[in-house]
């Protein structure tokens, strides 16, 4: 069902990704001759000034990175809607205007790194503004669609470019170890951003698949480390020169979100492994990738996309790697999780960096026990008290 009526202005899609546009929404208003317009938006993990606008207002898929001010303060609200459920819903509710970033191809525009739900708001918009990066290179995603109304220049927007995704620890690095020590022979493998994925990667000592929402430089090495099978499949790239590498070889796909996080293709692809974080995971197995302490934190994503896909493959399984601590020395596995954005029958295996509690085939009894062992052992007694 369509709630448009709620509007009191023009709603202007800024499709996610770390590479996004940069334009802020009152110019893209202004060159529209549109007046005071309200944003929807996902993924912003780049700084750009137009968020800590008082004139702000609209709704977000995410939250954190840049995020985290005008959902607090209430100047965007907070839809909580996992990735593949984002193109019905820009479907049902088309935005005025997509505001996309893209790359010129010959006399033609390509989305550039981010496609994602991108192609589903360009075609859904009644106008699509493009935020060309002529100092990109042209990845290989589709061309853009839709009713091109304007061309932006990013070069001509301010913003801080995108920091490289955090590099792994030595506590990463042990549940990086332990993730990859439960893999099957060949399997196909999704990770997501952060320490934990690129110490997932970093483990790898036998070749993989892989099919993914996001590519990473430290993905796009596994080329170059002869750990590569076959070619990328992603709808997301954070990433530099390994990643146009990768593009170059002709081993990279980038597509929309309606193919990389279909549920039926992906759980239909044997050993295919989801490989993802939390903030919590309760003791039945419920993950929470959103909120601690009332404080929203992230959003769903792709999490129980992928999460359901693994379960559902022949072979494959779903994983969840976390520190067993925050960085306060709170357990991050809890007695019950403040929000389950995961539910626990899409969860197999559950990671630490003091070992795999493997739950598959095990009652809740077992599953409550196999979890508190790998918690912090300072938390352990009062888990199973």
């Amino acid at each position: 069902m369509s709630n448009n009526a709620a509007r009191r202005g023009p709603l202007l899609a800024y499709p996610d990704g770390a590479d996004g546009v940069r334009v802020a929404p009152d110019e893209v208003a202004r060159r529209l001759g549109l007046s005071d317009p309200e944003v929807l938006l996902g993924w912003v993990p780049y700084e750009v000034p137009w968020l800590a606008a008082p004139a702000l207002r609209g709704r977000s898929f995410m939250a954190g990175y840049q995020l985290a001010g005008p959902l607090g303060d209430g100047r965007l609200s907070y839809l909580p809607i996992r990735l593949s459920g984002i193109p019905p819903f820009v479907g049902d509710n088309p935005p005025d205007v997509a505001v996309v970033g893209g790359v010129r191809r010959g006399d033609q525009l390509a989305f550039k790194g981010t496609v994602g739900w991108a192609p589903a708001a360009a075609e859904a918009a009644a106008q699509v503004v493009v935020e060309v990066d002529e100092d990109a290179p042209d990845l290989g995603g589709p061309l853009i669609p839709g009713n091109i109304a304007a061309v932006v220049d990013r070069r001509e927007q301010p913003g801080a470019d995108t920091p490289a995704p955090r590099p792994p620890d030595a506590v990463d690095l042990a549940i990086g170890r332990n993730v990859v020590s439960v893999f099957p022979e060949e399997p196909t493998i999704q990770v997501g951003p952060g320490g934990i994925a690129e110490a997932i990667v970093a483990s790898l000592t036998r070749p993989v698949h892989v099919w993914s929402g996001l590519v990473t430089d430290a993905v796009a090495e596994l080329m170059a480390r002869g750990l590569l099978l076959g070619s990328v499949t992603a709808g997301y790239v954070w990433g530099g020169g390994p990643v146009a590498e990768l593009a170059r070889a002709g081993r990279l796909k980038l597509d929309r979100i309606e193919h990389t996080h279909d549920l039926t293709h992906v759980s239909g692809i044997d050993r295919f492994v989801g490989c993802n974080t939390a903030l919590q995971v309760g003791l039945d197995g419920s993950v929470n990738v959103e909120r601690v302490g009332g404080r929203l934190v992230a959003g769903i994503g792709g999490h129980p996309d992928f999460c359901t896909a693994g379960t559902r493959s022949k072979g494959g399984m779903s994983v969840i790697a976390l520190r067993s601590t925050t960085g306060r020395g709170a357990s991050t596995i809890v007695a019950k999780v403040e929000t389950v954005s995961t539910a626990r029958c899409d969860v197999d295996v559950v990671v630490t960096e003091h070992g795999v509690a493997d739950l598959r085939g095990v009652d809740d009894a077992e599953r409550a026990r196999r979890i508190a062992a790998v918690a912090d052992p300072a938390h352990r007694p009062s888990l199973l008290g």
